[in-house]
């Protein structure tokens, strides 16, 4: 006995069918959508099979996913275009722009992007996803090509370069740096209280166990003990 043939199908209706599952639900179908409401008994995975393997009269080569990101624009997740660090920076300079902040991973959907989040940005910039190298960041790429201070990978500090900088603070303002003096203006993003901090807890190379105060009450330099 001769095995009863599937009907053929044809993009229009599979559309429709796209069109009114995306109206029911919200979302548009996938291969695992299940069964086709209206469609006499069809599946969205049968149909997915047929458009990918050119049955029942269909062309080959195709699937749910590209078949409405092609008619509808929508995202195909399985299927992303390629990144590049250029295209990224040009992303993050809009949002600069746009808010006067950098992006950072949390900074949500990016306008104009066709979906792009800044999370999955940053994730593909680690993983070397998408057509990237790996082993970066959102937070390092804009570090390196934008000059913004990447909190997780702060330089290191010494204490004789503290102890410069409070030379140069008291030649300008004639009084000793301390917790809350601010910026520092011979290293731009610093602040005395993020130094206080970093002395104070062993951050960024420094020992911990000390403050500012005690750093320059501890120096052994004559400029420190003669500042008010």
């Amino acid at each position: 006995m001769q095995a009863h043939r599937k009907r053929p199908l044809t993009i229009s209706e599979i559309l429709d069918w796209a069109t009114r599952w995306k109206e029911t639900t919200g979302r548009w179908p996938t291969r695992n959508s299940g069964a086709i409401p209206g469609s006499h008994g069809e599946t969205w995975s049968a149909v997915d099979s047929a458009l990918r393997a050119g049955l029942r009269d269909l062309p080959a080569g195709s699937s749910i996913a590209r078949l409405i990101t092609e008619k509808y624009g929508a995202r195909n997740v399985r299927d992303l275009p390629r990144l590049t660090e250029p295209c990224i920076l040009a992303w993050a300079d809009s949002h600069y722009r746009r808010t006067g902040k950098w992006p950072y991973a949390d900074s949500g959907m990016i306008p104009d992007s066709g979906g792009e989040k800044w999370l999955l940005i940053d994730n593909a910039l680690r993983r070397g996803l998408r057509g990237l190298p790996g082993g970066s960041s959102l937070p390092k790429l804009l570090a390196l090509h934008r000059g913004v201070r990447n909190r997780k990978g702060l330089p290191k500090l010494t204490e004789e370069q503290i102890l410069a900088w409070a030379d140069a603070h008291h030649e300008r303002t004639g009084r000793r740096p301390n917790n809350h003096s601010g910026h520092i203006t011979d290293a731009p993003g610093e602040t005395w209280s993020a130094i206080n901090y970093a002395l104070q807890c062993g951050k960024r190379g420094l020992p911990g166990g000390r403050t500012l105060a005690s750093l320059l009450d501890e120096a052994g330099h004559r400029t420190f003990r003669s500042m008010p």
